[in-house]
């Protein structure tokens, strides 16, 4: 059997970072559902599939208390990651180029898991090798363990498989990679073809705007299978895993984009699988992000304040408050009598727990399961970041940054950046990291955007430069004699804005005394 066993490796993968493999985020998604996650202090993780390694690289800078192992059967993808790891010196990240196969049969020696994550990858493999991955969950993961597992939906993906047959078959017909096939597929859509179908029609029509690195991973695989969630449910059933809830706050149940007609069809529902399952006919569903354990501990309301007290929570300062939110397919009208005062709270404090929120004056009107519900509403409508557990020693999201920041200024690009405040990544893109990374480096950068202006201009040109990256007027490239003028005028009106990202984030290094 060739070694990608279907899975297209012509391309490399992505650098994004996906907050949902995070344990600490997982911890927090588990006691907002109410159900117990796994005890705090060491513990052992591992990403099935880590593409680039930007996911695995974050948490590892940002939870040093857990010893982290990330496997990926592309030998490209782990000689880059082990390569930014080692210059960041990170001990506790152990990288493997095996197949699932090979670890689900033992032939590595790993230890018992207290977090397994996979992102997307069951969709692009065959069941062979899907069978394998539950192998290894019933083999290595611990009673009480946490697997998060997204994967694309039936519900709105089965109109979607026709285009993906269209792509990978014309490439191998032709000859041609994706570019071929998507040149292909705009020409049918030009004499009409997918007319009755308008969610292929609408990717198509995407991909002039999409990374084309993810357009072949998202289309170009020999396997392509979208997953009715109860089918998921049950193959993972063999690994004695069950359902534990979303590790999207837009998707945990109770949601508040149901209609009182459909809420009155989910009750009458006694199967929770299938009911589950439902909610994603209602939404028109394409992708999930579900999180499964060994041993579901439900959280009654003396556990859950116990756990409450470590779930921390904070306002983002760039939202404002909207009367009517757009929660993933629908727009939901809110009560200002019930949002509100939570919205105002979390704004006056720097930080909060969910504990203090039960106790708040401003709420004494709410049970704590109506809290859980505004707060979970906050949460999915990006008004709030939550984080469970204490912020982590910041020595080693110190030196990941530094590392990524120095392989932007010479041409790579990673699109987040590590926050101990967050306990994982903050998306930022390449241009905000070019001038971030001289900035990062001044004791004081807001005086550093008046008395070194000059200095930070010729830092990030230079960078412009080497990146290959260029400056926009309008619809016109900036030369390179323009490049400093357009810089310093980027300084001059979006530096302070630039130094709040930073602020909010927790991205400076710490300072010596």
């Amino acid at each position: 059997m060739n070694w990608a066993a279907g899975y297209n490796n012509s391309v490399e993968y992505t650098t994004g970072y996906y907050q949902e493999q995070s344990p600490t985020w997982l911890k927090a998604a588990l006691v907002m559902q109410r159900v117990a996650p796994p005890a705090e202090g060491k513990f052992t993780y591992c990403e099935l599939g880590f593409g680039q390694g930007l996911t695995s690289l974050i948490l590892a800078a940002t939870h040093p208390q857990g010893d982290f192992y990330a496997c990926d059967f592309n030998p490209l993808h782990v000689i880059s990651a082990s390569s930014i790891r080692d210059d960041a010196k990170l001990p506790n990240l152990t990288l493997l180029e095996n197949s699932f196969g090979e670890l689900a049969d033992g032939q590595v020696d790993l230890p018992m898991f207290d977090f397994v994550t996979l992102h997307g990858i069951v969709s692009w493999v065959s069941n062979e090798t899907r069978a394998q991955i539950v192998r290894f969950l019933a083999r290595y993961l611990k009673p009480g363990g946490v697997v998060q597992i997204s994967y694309n939906a039936m519900a709105a993906c089965a109109q979607v498989q026709p285009l993906q047959r269209l792509l990978t078959l014309h490439a191998g017909n032709q000859g041609e990679h994706f570019a071929g096939a998507a040149a292909f597929a705009r020409q049918l859509l030009d004499t009409n073809a997918l007319q009755r179908n308008p969610d292929a029609a609408a990717r198509v029509k995407s991909f002039d705007a999409a990374d084309q690195r993810y357009l072949v991973h998202e289309h170009m695989h020999e396997q392509w299978t979208p997953f009715h969630f109860a089918d998921m449910a049950n193959e993972l059933a063999d690994a004695k895993l069950v359902y534990a809830g979303s590790a999207r706050y837009v998707q945990m149940s109770p949601v508040s984009w149901l209609t009182s007609e459909q809420s009155e069809v989910l009750k009458s529902i006694k199967d929770p699988v299938f009911a589950e399952e439902v909610r994603d006919y209602f939404c028109n569903r394409s992708f999930r992000s579900d999180i499964f354990v060994r041993g579901k501990a439900p959280l009654n309301d003396v556990r859950l304040r116990e756990h409450a007290k470590r779930v921390h929570l904070w306002a983002n300062p760039r939202a404002e408050y909207q009367p009517a939110v757009t929660l993933e397919h629908a727009s939901v009208n809110r009560s200002d009598d019930a949002h509100r005062p939570l919205f105002d709270l979390l704004r006056r404090k720097s930080e909060t727990t969910l504990d203090e929120l039960f106790d708040a004056p401003e709420l004494a009107g709410f049970d704590i399961e109506s809290i859980m519900q505004l707060v979970r509403f906050s949460l999915a409508a990006g008004e709030t970041s939550i984080r469970y557990g204490d912020a982590a020693p910041r020595a080693a999201a110190d030196r990941l940054n530094t590392v990524l920041l120095d392989r932007a200024e010479r041409g790579e690009k990673w699109d987040a950046l590590a926050s101990p405040k967050f306990a994982g990544g903050v998306p930022v893109g390449l241009l905000d990291q070019l001038l971030i990374a001289p900035l990062r480096m001044k004791r004081d950068p807001t005086a550093a955007l008046t008395s070194d202006i000059d200095e930070l201009v010729a830092h990030a040109a230079r960078s412009l430069v080497n990146t290959g990256l260029h400056l926009n007027v309008g619809s016109r490239a900036t030369t390179r004699e323009e490049m400093p003028a357009a810089i310093r005028n980027i300084l001059d009106t979006s530096g302070p804005a630039l130094i709040a990202l930073c602020d909010q984030n927790d991205l400076w290094p710490a300072r010596d005394a």
